[in-house]
């Protein structure tokens, strides 16, 4: 059963490169669907190219017109023509995969390199599971034998808890198949009929927070997840975002607060989020704190402007993440 692979690239060709040989390596059933966010490296140019090279037929498209995905495509590429951000991104390639008529879309983050076939795995236990509503690989640190991410369990008032996460990948290995409430949107199969019906990711927040909202979303619908820990993909932790941030790398920690704050605050309410804060603003001053990311004597005004800035806000857009990016906020 061929399945769609959406990979969202950003002035990342050559990870995204790497992606692409890897998920060809270990599957002939996967079609990869490459979005261009507006990429102002030569990044089309030079993903064009490498595929030719390697023999890999491609073909292009834009929003407005999708590309015909044939028996025999292998890789086509989307060409947004800006920076749409992570989820609308990812919806502007599943919006390709139902066009294409694909029963499972894989969403793959570019800076990943897939072990053998660990797609083909995800994608044949969540076929053979009709209430698994996503199923995950067991998510490894590039280059190391250590667990980034396995899932994990989520709860409504908006903590998370990690499975194995740090643990050597054998440990994982001997759990098989962990149930999880929890995973990271960097990689996971699903029916693209059912992702679809759900409206793909929200794409209230720019760049973070889809996976957070999407697992909250299938708590409260009482959705499950699986992580299948025979099925390995290898993560480059944060590259893009990095990338991103370049010199603030602070600007990161800013974001993912941002999100997490106004995401909370919509879902919770005013009363319910204000308890909300008064048990996460202490523990998050401390994580801060310890990490030297916000000076002691700047924590108070730190969190007094995110804080603000999170009851007036209804999303982060484009601008907004631009303006946090560039130490504008």
């Amino acid at each position: 059963m061929s399945y769609a692979v959406v990979i969202v690239n950003w002035n990342g060709a050559a990870d995204t490169l790497e992606c692409l040989a890897s998920v060809f390596a270990g599957s002939v059933n996967a079609v990869a669907i490459i979005v261009d966010n507006g990429s102002t490296d030569g990044s089309v140019a030079h993903i064009d190219a490498a595929l030719a090279v390697q023999g890999v037929s491609l073909s292009r498209g834009t929003p407005a017109s999708l590309p015909r995905i044939g028996n025999e495509t292998r890789a086509v590429l989307i060409e947004a023509g800006e920076n749409l951000g992570f989820a609308a991104g990812c919806n502007l390639g599943l919006r390709a995969a139902v066009a294409a008529d694909f029963a499972v879309t894989v969403f793959l983050n570019n800076d990943t390199v897939v072990e053998a076939d660990a797609l083909e795995r995800i994608v044949q236990r969540l076929a053979s599971t009709p209430r698994c509503f996503v199923c995950l690989p067991m998510l490894t640190v590039h280059g190391s034998d250590r667990i980034w991410n396995s899932g994990g369990e989520i709860y409504r008032i908006g903590l998370r808890r990690y499975h194995l996460a740090g643990r050597l990948r054998a440990d994982g290995a001997r759990r098989g198949e962990i149930r999880c409430s929890f995973f990271t949107g960097c990689c996971f199969a699903i029916r693209t009929a059912d992702f679809l019906a759900r409206g793909g990711f929200s794409e209230r927040f720019f760049f973070g927070e889809e996976d957070f909202e999407l697992a909250l979303w299938m708590k409260a619908r009482g959705e499950s997840a699986i992580c299948l820990t025979s099925a390995v993909v290898q993560h480059k932790v944060s590259a893009s975002f990095s990338a991103a941030a370049g010199p603030r790398q602070n600007a990161k920690v800013t974001i993912y607060y941002l999100n997490r704050f106004i995401h909370m605050r919509l879902r919770l309410g005013g009363l319910r989020w204000a308890l909300w804060l008064a048990v996460v603003l202490p523990y998050t001053a401390a994580l801060l704190w310890r990490s030297g990311t916000v000076g002691t004597a700047a924590l108070p005004s730190y969190f007094a402007k995110l804080v603000r800035r999170a009851r007036a806000m209804d999303g982060v857009s484009r601008a907004d993440f631009e303006a946090v990016m560039a130490g504008q906020w």
